[in-house]
């Protein structure tokens, strides 16, 4: 089961740097879940959550995604249930104002996406500062090859139903599809005094493949808007947005 929490927060924050409270409401997560789940959570290869914190009209948004049925119950309802996150390292509190949830099973992300006609001009928005690790190095424009690449590989760590990642397929979406536009920047993500390069902006991929190759890119970007793309999507980074 896939699901999706959003929290509406109230408290002071510097609009243009929200990206911090990324790895602080990490923290927090860690510090109130079960500690035999924490501790598995360090040492697992599989991450089954991302999360990460933008602006809507002033307001805060956190959006807290799980990927299993045990994440959604060991991470999502419990912070469901409290009434303010309390950073204690910046002495900061935030209270929450609202909550909106939405979930899907994985059997129903693949019929709906999968097993219908998809659309083949696709358009993503990557709402959180993102970025791509290659041969020990950053890579901070998006690539058809890093994108599907990291969606893939988080799909088959997380779902139990279906197994996508083959490299004969990651080689067709490099031959089939491209991105035709893109309004990109440069920016940071902040990290514990540390500022890793990254990008933010909008994209579109438009798929000339077969049906099957559409149908699978469409199923990909709906999945990775819970999964998120790229690196530390744990933290705040990597958070998208799929038309």
């Amino acid at each position: 089961m896939l699901n999706s929490l959003k929290i509406e927060l109230e408290g002071e924050i510097e609009k243009s740097r929200s990206d911090l409270l990324g790895s602080l409401f990490q923290g927090f997560i860690m510090e109130n879940i079960d500690t035999n789940y924490a501790d598995k959570l360090h040492v697992s290869a599989l991450h089954p959550y991302s999360q990460y914190v933008t602006m809507s009209d002033n307001k805060i948004i956190w959006t807290l995604n799980t990927l299993n049925n045990e994440a959604k119950e060991k991470i999502a309802d419990r912070i469901k249930q409290m009434e303010k996150v309390n950073i204690k390292y910046k002495g900061k509190k935030y209270k929450i104002v609202s909550t909106k949830e939405g979930s899907i099973s994985y059997q129903n992300l693949v019929k709906e996406s999968y097993l219908k006609d998809g659309i083949r001009r696709l358009k993503v928005s990557f709402l959180t500062p993102t970025s791509f690790k290659q041969n020990g190095r950053y890579v901070i424009f998006p690539t058809v090859r890093l994108i599907f690449q990291s969606l893939m590989m988080k799909f088959d760590k997380s779902s139990s139903d279906m197994e996508v990642f083959d490299k004969d397929i990651l080689e067709t979406f490099e031959d089939c599809t491209e991105i035709t536009m893109y309004k990109l920047r440069s920016t940071y993500f902040h990290l514990d005094g540390t500022k890793i390069p990254a990008f933010i902006g909008d994209i579109t991929i438009t798929v000339k493949g077969p049906a099957q190759l559409v149908n699978l890119a469409n199923l990909l970007l709906r999945f990775g808007t819970y999964s998120g793309v790229g690196i530390k999507t744990g933290i705040g980074m990597g958070g998208i947005a799929f038309e």
